[in-house]
């Protein structure tokens, strides 16, 4: 039951934490000014007018209150909760004790709820409305304005009983501070051990990258890069880091070109460029690229990938040349060995078959060996543009 009382099922804590501290504080409030009151009540009946408007009003401003938790406003509850308690203590402070009296004491605890349930700019203006309240009751003590002068008379029993259920209220919401404290900081180590692993994850991927990913300054100086650049170029990330890009480029005017379009477009696809590497030696690569702005919308960085495609470069250039030698065979096939195979034609055509010894065919003869070495030589360009074309593999 108490459980149920404290955790009622229209608050939930995680997803409303000022309703669910709000709630507790009231049900605390309501108990300690019943018990306080009640028991003041059994030994000095001449205020029970008083006492019994002090736990009515209460209640009523408690009801009031959950029913708007339960509505689903907590901020506008507790602002409603908080300042229907200030202006009770000042009101009865004023027509019972001023600044000496007992409802005073829960001014500083009723600081304490505010800061367990509004913000802190909020609680900042609440002090100052406290401040000047009770300076008010002083000044009002000094012109004699006050109802009662001095101070409730109260027995030690009675003085006993405030103190210990002050005490207690003081307690709980302490308690429930270093709660909220606590909550606050188990979600403060969840939220670094979240982003420690998300920057773990974030550095592998960073460090798996197959390609080059850099970012530099519109001057052109190199702010960050992947450690892939050791692989496609050579260098160490530390000798690459904080050097101009224009010492990487083959044609320094490429850098002009690439930045001018740039800032034309805002971001680049696949620009064909040069690169040099370590060791004096160069690299193909498409670059893709894009202008980063900061917060008052001024470029100030850009930030991009780098692709390889020597080897697809290369690539191509074998395939160009396959398909020059590839024509050339053709060309031979074609045309070349079609001229001597038809002189070959013709000559056996001339030749007397019916009469072998023909004087004729004697003449014929070197001629067909003539025309069969063409033949022969011409294969022999063919089988050596083959093997070219094998050796390109």
């Amino acid at each position: 039951m108490l459980k149920r009382l404290l955790n009622p099922s229209f608050i939930d804590s995680d997803t409303n934490p000022i309703g669910d501290n709000l709630y507790k504080i009231i049900l605390a409030v309501l108990l300690f000014v019943t018990v306080s009151y009640s028991t003041a009540l059994l030994f000095q009946h001449q205020f029970i007018t008083r006492y019994i408007m002090m736990i009515t009003l209460t209640s009523l401003v408690s009801l009031i209150a959950v029913f708007l938790l339960k509505k689903g406003y907590p901020k506008v509850s507790a602002y409603f909760y908080i300042l229907s308690l200030l202006f009770f203590i000042i009101a009865f402070a004023w027509t019972g004790g001023g600044i000496q009296g007992n409802g005073i004491r829960l001014l500083p605890i009723l600081v304490l709820i505010a800061g367990i349930t509004i913000g802190r700019k909020e609680i900042l203006l609440f002090c100052v409305i406290v401040s000047l309240s009770t300076f008010c009751l002083i000044i009002a003590n000094h012109f004699n304005l006050l109802y009662v002068k001095e101070p409730i008379k109260n027995s030690d029993f009675i003085n006993w009983v405030y103190s210990t259920t002050f005490i207690f209220l003081l307690c709980f919401v302490e308690y429930m501070s270093l709660g909220r404290l606590n909550k606050a900081l188990c979600e403060a180590k969840a939220e670094i051990a979240l982003r420690k692993k998300s920057e773990e994850k974030y550095r592998l991927i960073f460090e798996s990258f197959q390609d080059v990913y850099y970012q530099t300054d519109i001057e052109g100086k190199i702010l960050l890069i992947t450690p892939s650049v050791k692989y496609h170029t050579g260098y160490e990330v530390e000798e690459i880091i904080g050097k101009n890009v224009n010492e990487f480029y083959v044609n320094p005017i490429e850098r002009e070109f690439l930045l001018n379009e740039l800032k034309l477009r805002g971001s680049v696809l696949n620009y064909e460029l040069d690169l040099k590497i370590k060791n004096d030696k160069m690299i193909n690569v498409i670059i893709s690229c894009k202008i980063l702005y900061d917060e008052n919308g001024i470029f100030n960085t850009i930030e991009g990938t780098i692709h390889d495609i020597t080897q697809r470069k290369n690539a191509e250039v074998i395939i160009k040349l396959k398909n020059e030698k590839l024509i050339e065979v053709a060309f031979l096939q074609s045309h070349i060995v079609r001229r001597p195979i038809a002189n070959i034609l013709g000559v056996l055509d001339l030749i007397n078959k019916n009469n072998p010894a023909d004087p004729i065919n004697l003449e014929l003869l070197p001629k067909l060996e003539e025309i069969s070495k063409d033949l022969d030589d011409v294969i022999k360009q063919i089988v050596q543009k083959t093997k070219e074309i094998d050796e390109m593999n």
